[in-house]
């Protein structure tokens, strides 16, 4: 004879199955669920990778618009690819998706560096001078008059070979530039109408939004202590002046003079007309640029200057259509270093224990010493291409038969 309380017992154990049961479906359930999304979320990575694959190849050449592509064509391994020109960078991003899932990336992409020269001279039947501590570390191209040792302030030189690299002849002119992008350079040079004021102190624009262009007005030429990030380009019709507290993370700026005070601190793109000055012991992150782009009607000698103590990572530079009696000068102080490229349509000026790590072209060098001012001479500066590092990547400003695009910092 079954006793009552058995029906009790048999009512929980069964609500006890029950409920396991329902436990295990919604386990498998979500742990389907999660199988799936991280099929899915892996299947994003490799399209997130072909996609990037894409961007940095030599037949991309959609620029500024987005382009979309179905990978397979089976409607579900879909891209959007956009590559824009940052400065004088390229910025590239990417994003996969699938249904409701989405994966995106953005990244800077530069030109591989294969040069092998420290120093380019134009050649103007000038040979090239050197004396003191001045060691050249990596191939030449000079002009055919050559290269040789000078005696200068009491000094000879006091290296064992003039150049420990090849030398080849240079050109009467320099290495060809990229006419289009100096062409849209200028142009935001001369940019400065209809566009809105700058409000904010800080602002951050991720490099998947639109650009953020602000025009100063002439009571914000000095940036004081403002904080930019991101997508953002400043244009002024007069001089902007960038102090040591200011932050600038990837920023543009289109002025016709730049002044940055000593002990600045980032990493940004300066374009000028007339005039860059960087004042002591400033630090410019890579990748940044700074050039002053000199128009053919102008008057006065565009000058770009690092200053004493100064840390320049990526590419200087000075450029003029025609050659002009005053041409432009790019002039670094003593104790400055270059990681990267100096590349001057006119004068290269140094001072004593300058180190250009990289590559540098000119038509003309400079030095200056409390005495004298000497034409094509070098003395106790540093020029190594072998001290550059490998994963350095150049602008597409520098014209190249064959480009080899690559990673250079990846961005948001």
């Amino acid at each position: 004879m079954i006793k009552a309380g058995a029906l009790y017992i048999v009512v929980i154990v069964s609500l006890l199955i029950a409920m396991i049961s329902a436990s295990l479906l919604t386990i498998a359930f979500y742990y389907r669920q999660e199988v799936q999304k991280k099929a899915r979320f892996d299947k994003l990575l490799v399209n997130l990778e072909s996609g990037t694959a894409v961007l940095l190849s030599e037949g991309f050449n959609y620029y500024d618009e987005a382009k979309s592509v179905d990978l397979f064509e089976d409607q579900k391994d879909s891209l959007v690819l956009k590559k824009e020109l940052w400065g004088v960078y390229e910025l590239n991003t990417v994003k996969a998706f699938e249904a409701k899932d989405t994966l995106k990336r953005a990244f800077f992409s530069g030109d591989a560096f294969t040069d092998p020269n420290a120093i380019y001279l134009a050649d103007e039947d000038r040979p090239l001078s050197v004396s003191g501590t001045t060691k050249i570390t990596g191939d030449g191209q000079l002009p055919k008059s050559g290269l040789k040792q000078a005696y200068v302030e009491g000094k000879p030189y006091a290296g064992k070979e003039l150049i420990y690299g090849a030398i080849k002849n240079s050109d009467r002119g320099l290495p060809v530039l990229n006419d289009k992008l100096i062409q849209e350079i200028e142009a935001n040079l001369n940019t400065v109408e209809g566009l809105p004021f700058l409000v904010k102190d800080s602002i951050s624009c991720s490099f998947f939004n639109a650009v953020s262009i602000y025009k100063l007005a002439a009571t914000q030429m000095n940036l004081g202590s403002r904080k930019l990030k991101g997508k953002i380009i400043l244009v002024s019709d007069t001089t902007v002046n960038i102090d040591a507290d200011t932050r600038l993370d990837h920023v543009q700026i289109y002025a016709p003079a730049i002044i940055i005070a000593g002990g600045f601190k980032g990493s940004c793109q300066l374009f000028a007309r007339d005039s860059i000055i960087i004042g002591k012991n400033c630090v410019f992150d890579y990748p940044s640029f700074a050039g002053i782009f000199k128009p053919e009607e102008s008057k006065i000698q565009a000058k770009l200057s690092l200053g004493e103590g100064g840390r320049f990572s990526g590419v200087l530079f000075s450029y003029e259509k025609t050659r002009s009696p005053l041409q432009t000068i790019i002039s670094l102080a003593k104790s400055c270093k270059v990681n990267g490229e100096v590349y001057a349509t006119g004068y290269v000026k140094m001072e004593k224990t300058t180190a250009v790590y990289g590559k540098t072209s000119a038509k003309r060098f400079i030095m200056q010493t409390p005495t004298t001012l000497y034409e094509n001479y070098l003395i106790d500066i540093t020029l190594n291409r072998k001290m550059l590092s490998k994963y350095y990547l150049s602008s597409s400003i520098f014209k190249r038969d064959h480009r080899e695009q690559r990673i250079l910092r990846w961005l948001n």
